[in-house]
């Protein structure tokens, strides 16, 4: 009998097992929403779960595991008692309970595995879809919804650890002519070859995201304004060089890039800081485009707003 006080409660325990993963995996049914955040909020609280539950799955399959080498431990135990007449039937009732405890144990364990590799499946089809909901699909940058997240995430770094950071505005030259004289089409890879570019020929740490039309913006981390600069003319003469490579239609195109770099100040807002990258890539366009330029330090800045006052 001191044996079957051994075994309770390894049965128990496995079927607690049971009912829990059981009661995870009804967890993972899909649910329906309703318009884009909607969607991204699911996405964001289902990839939570699954994260949640495949460490669960492991750490019952562990104990699962370690349950079954304690059972298989008893049934040795009990398999060397020595008995005899009515001892012997139980002790063969008892071994036939262990047997079947210990198969109920190892489709158990199969499960647990089987349902950990379909979690991961899944996990990994979420992450996938998160990111293609964040990446233009063009040009394989960032899109201007992830851009917007992530200038938000570097403003609020700025403001709590004070790490500056730049903007660096990238408008493509006489974009225009491109379409009109190649069409489309041809617009629509060299928008997509700049963006590859972009990709290579940042910085490891660096944000590169589409902001629409033939716009790009290179987030720079934890950069001052010459380092930005320096990156910005280093994109800008690499791009010249490599349209020389680049033909359309059998005919050689010319691109370049006008750029405006700002970088944060206190206080700064997202339209704050747009707007002075933005002043000095019209600069740059008024003073003959292909060129980088940075915008006003701001102590001139605040030297032309008090002239503009007093006169």
């Amino acid at each position: 009998m001191d044996s079957l006080a051994y075994i309770v409660p390894w049965v128990l325990g496995s079927v607690g097992v049971g009912i829990v993963a059981g009661y995870y995996l009804s967890r993972t049914a899909p649910h329906r929403s309703e318009g884009e955040q909607a969607a991204e909020r699911e996405r964001q609280a289902t990839l939570g779960v699954l994260t949640e539950i495949l460490g669960s799955i492991q750490r019952m399959t562990s104990q699962v595991e370690d349950h079954t080498t304690e059972i298989q431990q008893a049934a040795h135990h009990v398999g060397n008692l020595r008995t005899s007449g009515e001892m012997e039937t139980i002790k063969q009732a008892l071994m036939g309970h262990i047997g079947t405890l210990l198969a109920s144990n190892q489709r158990l364990t199969k499960d647990l595995t089987y349902s950990r590799y379909k979690m991961e499946e899944q996990a990994g089809q979420i992450d996938d879809a998160r990111r293609e909901a964040r990446t233009d699909p063009l040009t394989a940058v960032a899109n201007r919804k992830a851009l917007d997240e992530k200038l938000h995430l570097f403003l609020a770094d700025w403001e709590r650890e004070r790490r500056p950071f730049a903007m660096v505005l990238i408008d493509l030259d006489h974009f225009k002519r491109i379409n009109d004289s190649h069409g489309h089409q041809a617009g629509d890879h060299v928008l997509a070859e700049v963006g590859r570019w972009l990709r290579q020929w940042t910085r490891e740490g660096d944000f590169v995201g589409r902001y629409g039309g033939d716009e790009f913006v290179v987030l720079c981390a934890q950069a001052e304004l010459a380092v930005a600069v320096e990156l910005a003319e280093t994109i800008r003469r690499q791009t010249v060089d490599q349209a020389i490579r680049l033909a359309l239609g059998g005919e050689q195109v010319s691109i370049s890039f006008s750029t405006g770099v700002a970088v944060s100040r206190p206080g700064d807002t997202v339209a704050s800081l747009l707007a002075r990258a933005d002043q000095a890539l019209y600069k740059s366009k008024r003073l003959g485009r292909n060129q980088v330029q940075a915008e006003e330090p701001a102590e001139q800045e605040e030297h032309a707003l008090a002239v503009a006052a007093a006169g």
